[in-house]
């Protein structure tokens, strides 16, 4: 073959070569990112199995639990950690709603009427973190059926035309939704740690004296209500909790054996307060790789029997 031709060709390979090559490592690109997305799909799938099997095993710790009265110190209340299963890790959490200020009784089931104990003990918490208790009447006007105004920090339509949305004029359906209420922010919630202490579950509105937090035991035992003209000091308080630091609250009765107070007292703090709880938030999360899949249920306990209340997966 003649010097010129082998050229010819010798460039012709070349050229061909450097058309190709762009599509080879586009064609290889592509198929490195395919993997990659059936990879996380496959965690995933498995990620979101694993969460709901935490789930099912808090359920079954909770029907074996004795749900005579309930403590931080029983089985489902242990901080685990997390478990290491099939390439990921397991963290599941079981939150006590019994333990917390109910927000969806601040009115009526109706939609009408304001239950002024839990406004003045919903008031007295969000003081005490340092948030302003007018608030709560943008919270009774989105939860309550009327369109008329609460007090001085209350909020119909109007105020939320320019965001967008109108009032509910209805419950609760999760904590996130209090963000969408005029004066509650993240801060206030999140960094304040109010929906630590506070839950939109449907409880008889009593509190588990053996796992409400201090801030949950002094808005409802520390706050004066028409329910309970004398309420606790905050040394009072302080022993109920020192007290179950070492030993549990087995009847309401114990509560007298801890603290001085009167009969009357008595009586009064006798319907606020249970020994046992019924509803349980559960999370339970399963990380595997870079994907992370969580399930959030709501239980409600009746004796052996659990039932599921609501159910998020993300």
């Amino acid at each position: 073959m003649p010097r010129n031709e082998e050229g010819f060709v010798l460039v012709t390979v070349l050229l061909v070569i450097a058309l190709l090559f762009p599509i080879v490592i586009a064609f290889n690109s592509r198929v490195q990112v395919n993997l990659l997305q059936a990879e996380n799909f496959r965690n995933s799938v498995q990620s979101l199995r694993m969460a709901r099997s935490g789930v099912e095993g808090a359920i079954a710790v909770l029907q074996s639990d004795d749900a005579t009265y309930d403590s931080n110190k029983d089985k489902w209340a242990t901080a685990l950690p997390a478990l290491a299963i099939a390439d990921g890790a397991l963290d599941v959490k079981v939150i006590d709603e019994d333990s917390k200020l109910s927000l969806n009784a601040l009115v009526g089931q109706t939609g009408t009427g304001v239950n002024k104990d839990v406004e003045a003990r919903l008031r007295s918490l969000i003081t005490r973190l340092g948030g302003k208790p007018e608030i709560v009447d943008a919270l009774i006007d989105w939860i309550d059926a009327d369109d008329v105004v609460t007090g001085t920090g209350g909020a119909e339509d109007e105020a939320y035309t320019d965001a967008g949305y109108r009032t509910k004029n209805g419950p609760l359906d999760s904590l996130d939704e209090l963000l969408m209420v005029k004066g509650f922010d993240k801060e206030l919630l999140f960094e304040k740690k109010l929906a630590d202490y506070v839950t939109v579950a449907q409880t008889d509105g009593k509190i588990n004296v053996n796992t409400a937090p201090v801030e949950t035991l002094l808005a409802v035992l520390g706050t004066k209500t028409t329910g309970l003209a004398t309420p606790l000091s905050e040394s009072d308080v302080e022993d109920l909790v020192r007290f179950r630091e070492e030993n549990e609250f087995k009847t309401v009765a114990d509560v007298n054996a801890v603290i001085k107070i009167s009969t009357t007292q008595a009586g009064a703090i006798a319907g606020l307060i249970k020994v046992n709880s019924s509803f349980f938030t559960v999370r339970s999360k399963f990380t595997t790789g870079k994907v992370a899949r969580q399930v959030e249920a709501l239980l409600k306990r009746d004796g052996n029997t659990v039932a599921t209340m609501s159910w998020r997966e993300y």
